[in-house]
């Protein structure tokens, strides 16, 4: 038996259940404990249960629905993976179910995490935290690895009153409730790390990798229909991330073309199509559809110095779509001058109730402007001799 400790994000919890999955294989047995999960990290995990359940092993999930962390979306997700979920909630006023493990066993090896990781990006690749992990050899150390598990009963395989199976009929019931909220409504409650408002300048920076992409696997044949439930929220699209980036530059008037493939490829990010309409300055002209009430973002921009080259709190982004020439335009003036050619911009959802996007944009001289020009995995149609890139992460 062999204990280790997981510094994240230097050691990243994510990238150690990947390792061990890749040299020793595909598990017998996965069990996923966590206070709070994430969509997209769900969807990430959604190839390894397909592969565990194809090889005949064992999958269990325990879950948490506190403090608005898990949504209606990941668990209409979960409940279509035919593996046993569980849901724990205790109603005592002050108590919160806030553990977080991951245990894998295969034949000849075991493994048990536990630590600080939840089941979202920034539990298991951006976040600062903390996890001890046991390895354990089969057979000699099964003994030790039944202990464990008995000592961790109450977390792996919970029950009481306080825990119930994810059926039809209970999903049914937990969609309907105002504490599960939607996906959205979930990252702003679980606060990810995500900066609110640009940072000070007396604090230091360092870089931190994203989360990897989510690899589409095979579907996870289900044995149970989840019947539709009109209580969850709408969306106008497919739900794919909430992470966006693209090469852009500054025009000499402030705009910013954005891209109209990514806006048809995840119309929800952009709140596409616009609601609203512009008013011509010029009586006679167009008007052209746009976002209404212009959304409210934060804006940092990052050089070769580790220092903001610029910061924006609370901006509002004028966002227009100009029909006749097919284009996503939004203006932020301060960036004239700022923001050299195929700049990166990085958007993300905002988790402040004040805020619609957190935009970090990375010039050609950022130490991490590579990194994120990898994550431009798309080409947008035209755009010159160099068509610009963008991507989803």
């Amino acid at each position: 038996m062999e204990i280790g400790y997981l510094t994240q994000p230097s050691i990243r919890v994510g990238d150690e259940i990947e390792k061990s999955i890749s040299v020793a294989g595909t598990p017998r047995e996965l069990v996923v404990v966590s206070a709070f999960a994430s969509l997209p990290t769900v969807l990430r995990f959604k190839p390894k249960v397909a592969d565990i359940k194809a090889d005949g092993g064992d999958v269990r999930l325990v879950l948490g629905v506190d403090l608005g962390g898990t949504s209606k979306e990941v668990l209409q997700e979960v409940a279509g993976w035919s593996v046993p979920v569980t849901i724990v909630k205790n109603t005592a006023f002050g108590v919160i179910f806030h553990p977080k493990m991951y245990l894998l066993r295969w034949a000849e090896r075991a493994e048990i995490i536990v630590g600080s990781n939840n089941l979202t990006n920034g539990g298991l690749y951006r976040n600062y935290e903390a996890a001890s992990k046991t390895v354990y050899a089969l057979p000699a150390d099964a003994a030790e690895f039944a202990k464990a598990k008995v000592e961790l009963v109450q977390f792996l395989n919970p029950s009481g009153s306080i825990a119930a199976l994810l059926t039809p009929t209970y999903l049914e019931a937990l969609l309907t409730l105002p504490e599960i909220p939607s996906e959205v409504e979930a990252r702003r409650a679980r606060n990810e790390g995500i900066p609110k408002q640009p940072p000070s300048k007396i604090f230091g920076y360092e870089l931190i990798r994203p989360a990897p992409k989510i690899i589409k696997g095979p579907p996870v044949p289900a044995t149970t229909a989840v019947p539709p439930v009109k209580t969850v929220a709408k969306v106008s699209g497919p739900v794919k991330t909430d992470s966006f980036a693209i090469q852009v530059r500054a025009h000499h008037n402030g705009e910013i073309f954005l891209s109209v493939t990514a806006a048809l490829q995840n119309p929800s990010f952009f709140s596409w199509p616009f609601n609203g309409s512009t008013t011509p300055k010029k009586t006679g002209n167009p008007s052209y559809p746009q976002l209404t009430p212009d959304p409210i973002v934060d804006i940092i921009v990052w050089g070769a110095d580790p220092i903001p080259k610029m910061t924006l709190s609370a901006y509002a982004l004028n966002t227009v779509y100009y029909a006749t020439k097919s284009e996503i335009r939004i203006t932020a003036s301060p960036l004239v001058g700022v923001m050299p050619d195929n700049s990166i911009m990085i958007m993300r959802r905002s988790e402040a109730v004040d805020r619609d996007y957190d935009i970090a944009i990375h010039l050609p001289d950022s130490p991490t402007y590579q990194q994120w020009l990898d994550a431009c995995d798309q080409r947008m149609p035209g755009g010159g001799k160099i068509p610009r890139r963008f991507g989803w992460f």
